[in-house]
């Protein structure tokens, strides 16, 4: 039966009435308005149909309309934040190792959605998913971080601080906490406190209003500055300093983060029992029946929902000379004795510069990392002297300043040059790192930063974590070069030579405009890699990325296409060569486009490797609210394989690819879009699995494929440039 219909808009003369819901996606509005904004945006148009027209509703439209539903029953016991739902009274206040608290309160997140799939056989169900998730927000008010602690009625801020505090504060967000809703600050107003401002139209003080409409007591009401914020229809409004709280944890609480922020399975159960007995008859305020859900005939069933499931061994792996047992986690230690075989004619001493932050003492890390490069006795090697040091002052500014007098014209530099860049940010992250990559890569100078802020390599205290991250690093920077230090196995019964392609597509988080006093979406990027695999460690990759519309996912055939071509005609290996078989991994894909996407970019590589060539697509889905327990209650271990929860239209499988000790692992759902007669006999699942051991950043598994992963890491890098990629 059709759901209930969302409001119309009816045109007598023509007796057809406009669905304020859109026939191209599964999003519903509330009035003629949003609709149509959304039609004009996307493309899309809303659903109309004659005045005595009707047909059932679509799976998606179901399972949308249903989880509308859910949504109004949460609502009436809990309060939202962002898609969750929380109970504003119950949280925890994590202490540190000395007993003090971090500044920060713990809440639990619910979020609950229904999906309709095929649990066991071919009959579809209703399913409730229920997944726990932690909400982090700070208990220093941002008055206290603007006065430094001291006492906000009497602290009298110099024009140098006020001047300082706008350029730090302004464009950030900001969090209430009272309502949990977000802002992006417009302007600091040293003139005025919540005593002295009035509400516009009101004829009270701010003070005023949350004492008798907020009903919350200011406890400085005489504080300066006052917030202001982008209000609606593009106003400000004004928020006292102490109601509010910065975005951003400090680097303490970010460290801690897995140990406060995670939830094991046996709460994660009582979550479950938790949510149950909220959605249970006469739980809701609903006056018909006996609860929302009921009353529409949502009924839910006691039991949990029971499948086997089963652990996929590790593949195997290898790297120069040394075999890598992968059953053993983090594989570390075992690469660090990785040799390659190279004759001394055939060496290659690359051109260093070495950027450092003139607070670093470069040429002590200098060493270990050359050391460490070198001791794999591949075919690139670090000098002992580097062909340049530049150094920098302890500013963004002067950093990329720097690097752009020394680079800006790459045809003055020498042949085989890599750049390390070593930093040490103010904060945790950067900012000048996006601009100075986009520097490197617009001159095609292969680069590699390293970090002092997360990890003071100069510091004796923290050499047993420097010598991991350096190891690390020493691996980034050959297999920037072309060294490949270990590679996976090539099932058998795979059509060689392959093609792995990864796609995703990064969009970029709204920035605060202060002309237009609301948040600009930045321009989509999407990311095609793709890896030519001629046998086991054996492969070449080629890369591109395309700017897109703001929020634009879809529509990549011609990218695709184009990407693949040109891969083709500039690889040297693969050059002329007829490729046998292709596997394509695509993030970023909803349940109701995974037929549409499937439709659209599987034609795009038939065009380019011909209808002979078998094609299988995998859609990998990462933010999804399913967990797995065993019977016991316990996690699941990492390498699990879950296959009898599947999709209404498409074979579905689940893997777990990691297992985080303070946490329950969340798997990734891999929805089998496309897979041809001729790739029947290979495993998809072990391939996948295989996969997520090949990425080079990561020194064990992964969640998604190698190629997937470095899709995603490529889009968000030049989702972070100023051309957008």
């Amino acid at each position: 039966a059709k759901p209930a219909a969302a409001p119309q808009s009816t045109s007598q003369s023509q007796g057809v009435s406009i669905d304020y819901r859109c026939e191209d996606c599964t999003k519903v509005f509330v009035d003629f308005n949003s609709m149509k904004m959304h039609c004009n945006a996307a493309g899309h148009k809303p659903v109309s149909e004659g005045s005595g027209a009707s047909q059932p509703a679509s799976a998606e439209e179901f399972s949308q309309y249903c989880n509308t539903v859910l949504q109004r029953a949460m609502g009436e016991r809990m309060a939202r934040w962002g898609r969750h739902y929380i109970d504003p009274k119950s949280f925890q206040t994590p202490l540190n190792r000395h007993g003090q608290e971090m500044g920060v309160n713990v809440f639990q997140a619910y979020n609950v959605e229904f999906n309709v799939g095929k649990p066991v056989g071919n009959i579809p169900k209703l399913m409730l998913t229920v997944d726990l998730t932690a909400k982090v927000i700070r208990t220093k008010s941002l008055l206290v971080a603007l006065t430094n602690g001291k006492d906000p009625n009497r602290y009298q801020f110099t024009e140098q601080e006020k001047a300082a505090l706008k350029r730090k504060w302004i464009g950030q967000t900001v969090i209430s906490k009272l309502d949990k809703k977000c802002h992006a600050i417009h302007d600091l107003i040293f003139a005025h406190s919540p005593d002295s401002l009035q509400v516009e139209g009101l004829g009270m003080s701010h003070s005023e209003y949350y004492e008798q409409r907020k009903k919350h007591k200011l406890e400085f009401p005489r504080a300066k500055p006052i917030i202001a914020v982008p209000g609606r229809n593009k106003s400000i409004i004004h928020l006292p300093a102490e109601v509010i709280c910065a975005d951003e944890l400090d680097d303490e609480v970010k460290m801690q983060l897995p140990k406060i922020a995670s939830f094991g399975p046996e709460v994660r159960n009582k979550a479950i029992d938790e949510i149950k007995r909220f959605l249970i008859p006469g739980a809701q305020k609903s006056r018909t029946e006996s609860g929302l859900l009921p009353a529409l005939g949502i009924r839910l069933k006691g039991e949990r929902l029971t499948i086997a499931a089963e652990v996929l061994p590790a593949p195997v792996l290898a790297a120069a000379g040394v075999k890598v047992s992968a059953d053993r986690g983090n594989w570390t230690v075992q690469l660090s004795k990785a040799r390659f075989t190279c004759e001394p004619n055939q060496v290659v001493k690359l051109n260093v510069v070495v950027v450092h932050n003139k607070l670093i003492d470069w040429s002590e890390i200098y060493g270990k990392v050359k050391s460490l490069v070198n001791s794999h006795n591949a075919t690139y090697r670090l000098p002992d002297t580097p062909y340049k040091v530049v150094k920098t002052e302890n500013d963004q500014d002067r950093h990329w300043g720097a690097v752009e007098q020394n680079f800006g014209n790459s045809k003055n530099l020498p042949a085989n040059i890599f750049v390390i860049d070593m930093t040490k940010p103010r904060a945790a992250t950067d900012p000048s790192y996006s601009v100075v990559k986009k520097m490197f890569a617009s001159g095609g100078i292969p680069s590699q930063f390293i970090n002092f802020r997360n990890c003071n390599h100069n510091n004796p205290q923290q050499a047993r974590k420097s010598t991991i991250v350096l190891g690390g690093v020493a691996r980034q920077i050959l297999n920037k070069v072309g060294v490949v230090i270990w590679w996976t196995h090539v099932p058998r019964g795979l059509p060689l030579p392959a093609v792995f392609v990864g796609v995703d597509v990064f969009h970029a988080p709204r920035q605060y405009d202060p002309q237009s006093k609301r948040k600009i979406a930045k321009p989509s990027v999407a990311a095609i890699v793709m890896q030519v695999v001629h046998g086991s460690g054996k492969s070449e990759w080629y890369t591109e990325t395309f700017k897109r519309d703001a929020g634009q996912e879809y529509q990549l055939g011609e990218a695709l296409e184009g990407t693949l071509k040109r891969g083709m005609s500039r690889l040297p290996m693969a050059k002329g060569k007829t490729i046998k078989s292709c596997i394509m991994w695509r993030d970023g894909v909803g349940d109701a486009a995974v037929g549409p996407t499937a439709k659209q970019e599987v034609p795009a590589v038939q065009r380019v490797f011909g209808a002979s060539c078998p094609i299988a697509m995998l859609v990998c889905q990462k933010r999804i609210a399913t967990k797995f327990f065993q019977a016991n209650g316990q996690a699941m271990p990492q390498g699990l394989y879950v296959s009898g929860l599947s999709h209404l239209e498409y074979p579905t499988f689940y893997i777990n690819g990691t297992c985080p000790p303070y946490a329950t692992p969340k798997p990734v759902r891999y929805i089998l879009a496309r897979r041809d007669a001729a790739l029947a006999k290979v495993s998809m699942a072990d391939l996948t699995w295989d996969c997520c051991h090949d990425y080079p950043n990561w020194a064990g598994p992964i969640k998604v494929p190698s190629v997937c992963q470095l899709a995603h890491k490529l889009a968000e890098h030049a989702g972070n440039f100023t051309d957008s990629g």
